[in-house]
């Protein structure tokens, strides 16, 4: 920042830097640590300021310009460093620092390519002597120093107050950090550490909702527990107690708080004591973390080879479960049994779906459960094996007002007829959702352009000079709504439609009226195409 000019260019005056950061080097030469390591923050704080778009010191250009410039001038050296000395090992190499490993008798050799490496960069290094180090990663290590004091860094090992400042606080299982630590440093199995420990604050756990969840809840004898958005939990043996759970603000959506023991309890109160608490889990974990800077995986579990004829699907969660669903109706032989007046083309119904998914839910694990409000449905699904485990399928719900034709005054379907249709379009809808099934719009089903070649027109009267105004006015306006004259022929073709086919003209009926909003919203086109539609195949049972 000072060498290349990286400083943040909202700093009035980048001398300012330079004078702290010449002050925190005379410190540390002088042996005052307690100066030293407070001007460090400082330091690193202003460096951090640049890439954090909320402080006043915010310069991303100059942010990264330290970042990279930083790692090219360290490879450089490095590279250096391991083609002249042999046997040289590079243990880690990053933004601002290298640790490399060399026999004592190259000291000299080392030491002079770094001060060659100095003078032409103008960079100043500083030197720790290491014994040892074990590291999972370059922000996850424990080092021993030649005075035998031992120096972590990362999440891993770095728990309650840290000492760069009491507002760096994470007391979240103190006691696997301390144990891997220990394993480490003097050899102690983690097992030792964890049961010769007998201070509960060591063994609690920080169970956080983030800003995306409203709220927290626990499962206690199956029962689903409120809690607060940011929780102190234990693991027990206790098996009435379950995991912690989210709730999304978006879509009430549930999933599992991470890395928390199966059966664990709350305790915001301090009533636990050390004996309610399941050591082995934490043993389990400090074991499990330092494999992973032993560089030892787990071992992978064989996965069965999928089975034609029976799916086994417990250990899944509710999406893999309805992936898996929606293949399973994908590969079946489900059949449409809907059809268009013209028996163009098929489409499915809601007992097609129902009664095949119903099936598949059985199998796989999953149930649904459908309501409606005034003005929205919904469809959940419910893992059987993980009740807490949810997703919701959400639609408007606009329920269409009964339909009396303005001729007759006859009710082309009534208020109760209506809410019911309207129920059973919609759960129609959310299922296809839910499956994700692909299908025709089942308004083109009324308004499709017919491909067959046109039948000849019967002899007509002349159109009186009202009609021809109408007939023009459609004609130079043929996007425009349907005019109230064309409404009043839909609306009387439905009523006959229905009363020679009650079950189809009462689907027909409801299907036109949801998708029109009550027969309000339809062109004058689309209207015309319906009516003759509807004309043609009530001439044709008439002829039959």
């Amino acid at each position: 920042m000072t060498i290349c000019g990286y400083t943040s260019r909202n700093i009035p005056n980048p001398k300012i830097f330079e004078e702290v950061l010449e002050r925190r080097m005379e410190a540390k030469a002088a042996g005052d640590k307690a100066t030293a390591n407070a001007l460090k923050l400082v330091v690193n704080t202003t460096y951090g300021a640049m890439l954090n778009q909320y402080n006043d010191l915010y310069d991303p250009l100059m942010g990264r310009s330290v970042c990279i410039s930083g790692q090219l001038y360290l490879l450089e050296l490095a590279e250096h460093l391991y083609q002249t000395i042999p046997d040289l090992r590079i243990i880690q190499l990053n933004t601002d620092g290298i640790m490399i490993e060399f026999d004592d008798s190259q000291y000299a050799e080392v030491k002079a390519i770094v001060d060659e490496w100095q003078s032409r960069t103008g960079f100043e290094l500083e030197e720790d002597s290491i014994k040892s180090i074990a590291q999972k990663d370059v922000n996850n290590y424990i080092e021993v120093q030649s005075d035998g004091t031992a120096k972590a860094k990362g999440g891993y090992l770095v728990k309650g107050i840290a000492k760069a400042g009491a507002f760096k606080v994470n007391n979240d299982a103190c006691i696997v950090a301390k144990a891997i630590q220990e394993y480490f440093v003097n050899g102690t199995p983690v097992e030792n550490t964890v049961n010769a420990c007998n201070d509960i604050r060591q063994f609690q756990m920080i169970a956080k909702a983030g800003a995306m969840y409203k709220e927290s809840y626990y499962m206690v004898d199956g029962e689903r527990i409120p809690v607060q958005r940011v929780n102190r939990v234990y693991a027990t043996k206790d098996e009435r107690y379950g995991k912690l759970f989210k709730v999304k603000t978006e879509d009430d959506s549930n999933a599992k708080i991470a890395s928390l023991p199966e059966h664990c309890v709350v305790d915001n109160d301090n009533h636990l004591s050390i004996e309610d608490v399941d050591k082995s889990f934490y043993i389990d974990m400090a074991k499990k973390r330092v494999n992973d800077f032993l560089g030892i995986k787990p071992e992978r579990k064989r996965r069965a080879k999928k089975m034609a004829t029976k799916v086994n699907a417990t250990t899944k969660n509710v999406y893999q479960k309805l992936i898996l669903a929606r293949q399973m109706f994908l590969d079946g032989t489900v059949k449409q049994s809907g059809k268009n007046m013209k028996l163009s083309y098929m489409y499915f119904e809601l007992k097609d779906i129902v009664p095949s998914v119903t099936a598949i839910f059985g199998e796989v694990g999953l149930v649904a459960i459908d309501n409606f409000s005034a003005d929205e449905a919904r469809l959940i699904l419910v893992n059987i094996d993980a009740p807490e485990e949810t997703i919701v399928f959400t639609a408007p719900f606009n329920q269409i007002e009964p339909i009396v034709s303005n001729r007759t005054g006859g009710s082309v379907i009534n208020g109760m007829q209506a809410l019911g249709a309207s129920i059973t379009y919609m759960r129609r809808y959310l299922y296809l959702i839910a499956m994700d099934i692909c299908v025709k719009d089942e308004i083109e089903t009324q308004i499709e352009d017919e491909t067959e070649s046109k039948k000849v027109e019967e002899k007509k009267t002349p159109a009186t000079p009202k009609q021809r105004e109408e007939i023009k006015e459609e004609l130079t306006a043929p996007e425009e709504n349907a005019t109230e004259l064309q409404i009043k022929g839909l609306k009387r073709v439905l009523v006959k439609y229905r009363a020679n086919f009650p079950e189809e003209g009462e689907k027909i009926a409801t299907s036109i009226a949801m998708q029109t909003k009550g027969f309000t919203k339809i062109s004058k086109a689309d209207c015309e195409k319906i009516i003759n539609s509807l004309s043609d195949k009530l001439k044709e049972t008439s002829n039959e």
